[in-house]
């Protein structure tokens, strides 16, 4: 659905759930504080993800890559000394756009399965990077984070509940500005190319300009994930660069609805959630339930959970205005008027 014109409802969905994520820390134990903030780093991933495929339909593999190689960054850099948050943050954004050119130079030459497999098969060399320079990397034992956990400006240190309000503030931000990009000229134009491109390019729009820029704007996003997940965790490591860290962020934004802003943000939280209760129960098979949730899930709502939102949504309205219509007086006839 094009993001031209928020539904009403959404917006209010947003609303609320901003507003009840916000007031929720002091009411709940750190542990959950902790999984709460988590689940909105992982939403970046998915926001990301939700861009490029569902919008920009460029089935990239690779946008995992700018969340571990921006994770990386800033651990790589607080052992060099460098722990100013700020100067953490453009590096990390810095080194994800680096690695985004590299996806932007396969959408201008490639499409289709081919630019799937070029994302596919750089992911898989960026895993392979951290064994090639143990000393700094840390190689397969991963790499932590000088300085602790949190963020400092030089006051108080951003940790626990006040690092999970400042995570809050940077996903809802992100939000915000996905949403009135695509409300946009520009994102009529994204949208446009993602469904035809051919078509797009005759009405006069430049394919290649548009999708650089979403694939540049997309691996930002994912980049400030990374960031935010470095200085929460205190440590990265290898997988964080693997496949399974960009097919993870595909799945988040198809559990919730790849076509829409607030969707990847809610499967995210929905898969995480349903993943580390799976994991405390101490189940065996933990990895079997999930696989089957999954499947049932892509099965009867492949439009994802707030596509399936919209799809009751869409068909409710229909019945109200022919309950309306029904309930409606009949018009009066010319000429029938009382004296």
């Amino acid at each position: 659905m094009s993001a031209r014109r928020l539904p009403a409802a959404e917006l209010l969905l947003a609303a609320v759930l901003v507003l009840v994520l916000a007031v929720v820390p002091p009411l709940i134990g750190g542990y959950l504080v902790r999984a709460l903030t988590s689940y909105l780093i992982f939403g970046l991933l998915a926001l990301a993800v939700g861009l490029i495929t569902g919008y920009g339909r460029l089935f990239n593999l690779g946008i995992g890559a700018n969340f571990g190689v921006s994770a990386y960054t800033v651990a790589i850099l607080t052992h060099q000394g460098i722990t100013n948050p700020l100067v953490l943050l453009g590096a990390a954004v810095l080194a994800g756009i680096v690695v985004a050119l590299l996806f932007a130079f396969y959408a201008l030459t490639s499409s289709g399965i081919e630019y799937l497999m070029l994302t596919f098969l750089t992911t898989l060399a960026f895993a392979a990077l951290p064994l090639t320079a143990l000393d700094l990397t840390g190689g397969d034992n991963g790499l932590t984070v000088v300085g602790g956990l949190g963020i400092s400006f030089g006051f108080n240190p951003l940790v626990g509940n006040s690092f999970y309000w400042f995570a809050l503030a940077v996903v809802t931000l992100c939000t915000a500005v996905s949403w009135f990009i695509l409300a946009s000229q520009t994102g009529r134009a994204i949208q446009a190319i993602g469904r035809n491109p051919s078509r797009a390019a005759a009405m006069g729009y430049s394919v290649a300009q548009y999708r650089v820029a979403l694939t540049l704007y997309s691996s930002v996003i994912a980049s400030l994930g990374g960031w935010l997940y470095a200085l929460q965790t205190g440590f990265v490591f290898i997988d964080l660069l693997g496949l399974g860290n960009s097919t993870n962020g595909l799945v988040y934004a198809l559990i919730g609805g790849v076509d829409t802003i607030l969707g990847p943000l809610l499967g995210a939280a929905f898969l995480r959630a349903l993943t580390d209760q799976l994991s405390r129960g101490g189940s065996t098979q933990s990895s079997l339930y999930l696989g089957i949730v999954l499947m049932l899930v892509v099965y009867f709502i492949p439009e994802g959970i707030l596509g399936l939102v919209r799809r009751l949504r869409a068909r409710r309205q229909p019945k109200l205005a022919r309950q309306a219509d029904a309930e409606a007086p009949e018009p009066v006839a010319a000429g029938m008027g009382t004296n």
